[in-house]
């Protein structure tokens, strides 16, 4: 029996509130100034910014955003994305910003797509100055929060700009210099790393090597896309923490992209973190708009399997779809509420910040 009150077991009122994404309302959980405090492991937003409009780019957004006016999707500040300064500012809100690289550009065409993100990354750090704040370090974390502004960490996914050659080493050098946190090793397919779930091979030992290389670097390493054998290797191979940003529960939901039991508890050895993720198709194998009572069954699996220090948020907003009560990325204080109303304000408090903070708290004391 889970842990939280499902459908079957809630009032009629209880299960029809649930059935119709009705929410209550926040509670204080917690909060800097008032505000509820959430840190996101993951989104694509700076992706659907730079590429707009530009169907050469492989896995680009361009048909998906095509009836958006290029001035909706210009800037952090305000946008038709999922996430907006605008709609994190009434949080305390630190966000992971992905620099997400398609499994078709490889090499010298790979990190020529992640410039390009990483200059749109530096251009709205400093058109929204006011707003928005890097944040290399926790404590800058909670420097931005304390300043009322969204912190914000530059991350990336898809490392296939690493290849077996004279590059890569200035390439990981650049990447610390970019200040990126955490590197997600592969998408779905193959790179020079290791395959990801859509494959069946592990790490390469080129991989392995970029892991050890990464570490040295304080950078994390990020696990979710890999599949089961390369996330073996992983756990062969780290010597810090490491992280899923955005995965969920394959007992829940059976997609390779989720994670079992046996890696959710991993996780847990290593001091890592999974980051719930809110794509339809990772929560629910039924429904195509995933009902509150599909996430909560996630949560409640991700603590029975791993415990209360590994959930954590990696939503995925603009890179996926998300369930209508959850789009766009202010309505997430509904599933704050809901988690602290089902596994008490604490684990809620965890699940949405403490944990996640927890973990590169971590990884700086080790470097």
């Amino acid at each position: 029996m889970g842990l939280f009150m499902t459908l079957e077991d809630a009032s009629a009122e209880e299960a029809a509130l649930l059935r119709e994404g009705v929410l209550p309302e926040a509670a204080p959980g917690e909060a800097a100034e008032g505000r509820l405090r959430v840190f996101d492991l993951h989104c694509d937003t700076l992706d659907r910014l730079a590429f707009h409009g530009d169907p050469s780019v492989p896995g680009g957004f361009a048909a998906h955003d095509a009836r958006i006016p290029a001035a909706r999707m210009s800037s952090l500040a305000d946008n038709d994305a999922h996430v907006s300064l605008e709609r994190t500012a009434g949080y305390a809100w630190c966000q992971c910003f992905a620099a997400f690289v398609p499994d078709e550009a490889r090499g010298d065409a790979a990190w020529a797509l992640f410039e390009r993100v990483r200059r749109v990354w530096e251009r709205e750090l400093e058109r929204c100055g006011d707003k928005l704040a890097r944040a290399r370090s926790m404590a800058d974390v909670d420097a931005a929060l304390a300043a009322g502004k969204t912190a914000g960490l530059f991350t990336v996914e898809g490392a296939s700009f690493l290849e077996d050659d004279a590059a890569a080493e200035g390439r990981l050098d650049a990447l610390a210099e970019a200040g990126v946190r955490m590197v997600t090793l592969t998408w779905n397919g193959r790179n020079a790393l290791g395959s990801g779930n859509e494959t069946a091979d592990g790490l390469t030992g080129f991989g392995r090597s970029c892991v050890r290389e990464l570490e040295l670097r304080g950078i994390a390493v990020d696990v979710s896309h890999l599949n089961d054998a390369g996330f073996k290797d992983v756990c062969a191979t780290a010597t810090r923490p490491f992280a899923a940003s955005h995965s969920n529960a394959r007992a829940v939901c059976g997609h390779p992209r989720n994670l079992a039991d046996w890696q959710l508890r991993e996780l847990a050895d290593a001091g890592g973190v999974a980051g719930l993720n809110f794509c339809c198709d990772f929560l629910s194998d039924t429904h195509a708009d995933p009902t509150p009572d599909d996430v909560l069954r996630h949560v409640d699996r991700v603590l029975e399997a791993a415990g209360e220090d590994v959930l954590a948020l990696g939503s995925d907003y603009d890179g996926c779809d998300v369930p209508s009560w959850l789009d766009p990325c202010d309505q997430a204080g509904g599933l704050h509420a809901l988690i602290a109303s089902r596994f008490g304000e604490a684990v809620a408090g965890k699940a949405f910040f403490g944990n996640a903070r927890a973990f590169f708290e971590r990884l700086e004391g080790q470097v």
